[in-house]
């Protein structure tokens, strides 16, 4: 099964775009949510979306380089967590993003998950960053 590609350019600074990919208050924010938690480390945990999606990061290079699991309490427990790799790269202003999903348990989830990481992480992040 294919990976999930995305990449754009969001008009911002990598520090702002690192800080609304790994900042829980940011990440607050512009998810519209009090149901964030962020230990940013490698080893440490996460929940996102009210806790729906939980993992632990796995490597981290501040600012260029994010990569956690990934896992949907909606998953079977039989079922392998997926991974999510940010790599961001600055190009003047702006932050040029590319967000790869991989090891998705199937197709359903990855056609689910590739139209999802624009609606509900992507597009609002970056209305946010542009727009405050």
């Amino acid at each position: 099964m294919s990976d999930i590609h995305k990449q754009i350019t969001i008009p911002a600074p990598i520090d702002w775009v690192w800080a609304a990919l790994t900042d829980a208050t940011v990440i607050s924010i512009w998810m519209q949510t009090n149901h964030v938690e962020v230990d940013l480390r490698e080893g440490g945990n996460y929940k996102f979306f009210n806790g729906q999606v939980t993992g632990h990061f796995t490597h981290i290079v501040v600012p260029t380089l994010l990569e956690y699991t990934w896992r949907q309490t909606s998953w079977q427990s039989n079922v392998e967590d997926s991974l999510v790799r940010w790599e961001l790269h600055p190009e003047g202003s702006s932050t040029r993003i590319h967000l790869i999903h991989s090891r998705l348990p199937n197709e359903t989830e990855r056609l689910g998950h590739d139209e999802g990481w624009g609606m509900y992480w992507l597009d609002p992040m970056q209305d946010w960053l542009e727009n405050g």
